[in-house]
């Protein structure tokens, strides 16, 4: 019996192997969308500093986000007007929801 080998290209050549189904199944990678501020791990919102239809400038601290008992504070990543607050205070949100949303 003859195995079957899944071609795999990259930028340092080409390589033949086995692929998993987890690896065949997974989601294709999409870019991040600039304007979604996205909570990096499980955690909560402790306090926001901005309300919807505020102009920010880039490095203004937008919320205050608790993750492993430390206080992370999220910063404007540019310039813009916030579209919506997407949590509540004292929500406990998972990995990668959406907190604030620009323009």
């Amino acid at each position: 019996m003859s195995q079957k080998y899944d071609k795999i290209e990259t930028r340092h050549g080409t390589f033949y192997t086995t692929l998993n189904k987890m690896y065949r199944e997974r989601k294709p990678w999409q870019p991040v969308d600039e304007k979604l501020i996205v909570s990096f791990m499980p955690g909560t919102l402790v306090e926001f500093n901005v309300k919807a239809g505020e102009k920010v400038k880039e490095g203004q601290q937008l919320a205050l986000f608790k993750a492993m008992k430390m206080n992370n504070k999220i910063l404007a990543p540019m310039d813009g007007k916030i579209k919506a607050l997407c949590v509540a205070v004292g929500e406990t949100v998972a990995k990668n929801v959406t907190l604030i949303e620009m323009e």
